[in-house]
């Protein structure tokens, strides 16, 4: 029995002491300061001890309600953060993949752009080579033209000076009369055809016949030959005039062709152009969208990293504030503990001592 009594002793003289030291601690906070008044204020006003008490359970509920507060201000809050987090890394997100697939997608276009512009010098180039062609063969044509010409108005003078030496030998007068005009006939056409070729030779041999010519039988065979040499003449120009005519149907289904190789090409080409300056734009597009997303995502990104600095910082601080509440309940429960317990005289003698600073 002495020992269970002596424990007891030994128990409130702990819980004594410790009470005294809870109360010694309070004027080091401002909230204790303000229990420490309180208490010695009730105490000094002669106040029962359930009057003190109801004190404290007042500060306890004020302290309890700020806990409260603070701790639903700190969870909206950290949702508000993790919402505008949230939103600064999708927006880094999108970002980021709007920007990795237009570079995916620049690379294509470059490609077919290339492609595009060689196409187009392809057929540029071979609209060139048809316009040589087309020129070439106008060329062509055009010598041809007047090779053709040149042969017509040959052979034309040589009908004409054929018809003019079948005129003088058919025409009545004397041997010398005949001599003389048909000599002259043949000064003419040697002034005018000095050297003469192909039908020209037999037309200069027949006007040489015609100056030799004396009797009637031998103008007649002359007449006669300058005839058939006539009609040969004719004949020629006729075959000559459909190989003209056979060419000039070549050049124009040739002309054509080039001409409508050459509108098709003329047609290739400027959808080709346009095509080059759709993809040019393209790529303008697409470049400043990269531009663009590069921007957003390191804007973004300061954001974010912001909002974690700015987040972090306040939930240390409402993190502090709350952990100074909860240590405030503590203190005030403690208080109340020894109140209910039971307040002895010299612990209200110690209460009352303790100075506020």
């Amino acid at each position: 029995m002495k020992i269970i009594a002596f424990l007891c002793v030994v128990i409130v003289v702990s819980s004594a002491t410790e009470a005294i030291d809870l109360f010694n601690t309070l004027p080091k906070t401002d909230f204790g300061r303000t229990i420490l008044q309180t208490v010695q204020l009730e105490l000094s006003n002669g106040s029962a001890v359930d009057s003190v008490v109801q004190s404290l359970n007042e500060i306890l509920n004020s302290a309890e309600q700020e806990k409260g507060a603070i701790q639903a201000n700190l969870r909206n809050r950290q949702a508000q953060c993790q919402t505008r987090q949230d939103d600064a890394q999708n927006a880094i997100d999108r970002a980021n993949a709007k920007r990795a697939d237009d570079e995916r997608k620049l690379p294509l276009i470059n490609e077919e752009l290339i492609s595009k512009q060689e196409q187009a010098l392809v057929k540029d180039s071979e609209e060139q080579r048809n316009n040589d062609k087309l020129a070439l063969l106008t060329a062509t044509r055009e010598e041809q033209k007047q090779e053709y010409q040149e042969r017509r108005n040959e052979l034309t003078n040589y009908v004409a000076a054929l018809g003019e030496a079948k005129s003088i030998v058919s025409g009545l007068g004397s041997v010398s009369f005949l001599q003389v005009n048909s000599n002259e006939h043949y000064l003419k056409f040697k002034e005018a055809h000095p050297t003469p070729r192909g039908y020209g030779i037999m037309v200069e041999l027949l006007l040489k016949a015609s100056i030799q010519a004396k009797t009637p039988e031998q103008v007649e065979r002359l007449v006669a030959t300058i005839q058939g040499l006539i009609d040969s003449i004719f004949e020629l120009q006729k075959q000559e005039l459909l190989v003209d005519d056979a060419r000039e149907l070549e050049f124009i289904r040739q002309r054509e062709i080039l001409l409508l190789a050459n509108q098709t090409l003329a047609a290739s080409v400027a959808q080709l152009k346009a095509q080059v300056l759709h993809l040019q734009q393209d790529i303008v597009e697409l470049t400043n969208d990269v531009n663009t997303n590069k921007q957003i995502a390191s804007i973004k990104t300061k954001e974010l990293n912001d909002w974690i600095k700015t987040c972090q910082d306040e939930e240390k601080n409402l993190r502090a504030i709350f952990d100074s509440r909860v240590g405030q309940v503590e203190t005030v429960n403690q208080i109340l503990i020894i109140f209910n317990s039971g307040l002895s005289q010299e612990l209200r003698k110690s209460i009352a001592e303790i100075q506020l600073n």
